[in-house]
């Protein structure tokens, strides 16, 4: 299981380097909007990203509940049926 997880965490990690490339070091507790600015589009193609690379669908409730980057994590977790 903890593979899984790191497996879910460094996609995750890196839909948000795809979708925001110039974007620095982010801790799990980051705010995605506040803190990095990404815009609706951005968090499209992040979204987007993730869902191909895990071959998954991740609702829309899942992503509006997701304020942190952690929280985002815990979300496709729970939708990739990891958690």
């Amino acid at each position: 299981m903890p593979e899984a997880a790191d497996k879910v965490e460094r996609v995750v990690r890196e839909a948000l380097k795809i979708a925001c490339p110039d974007i620095g070091i982010v801790d799990g507790g980051t705010h995605l909007a506040s803190e990095l600015g990404l815009d609706s589009a951005q968090v499209m193609d992040m979204i987007m990203e993730i869902e191909d690379r895990l071959d998954i669908s991740i609702p829309v409730a899942a992503i509006a509940e997701a304020h942190t980057l952690d929280d985002l994590c815990n979300s496709v977790r729970r939708v990739a049926g990891q958690s």
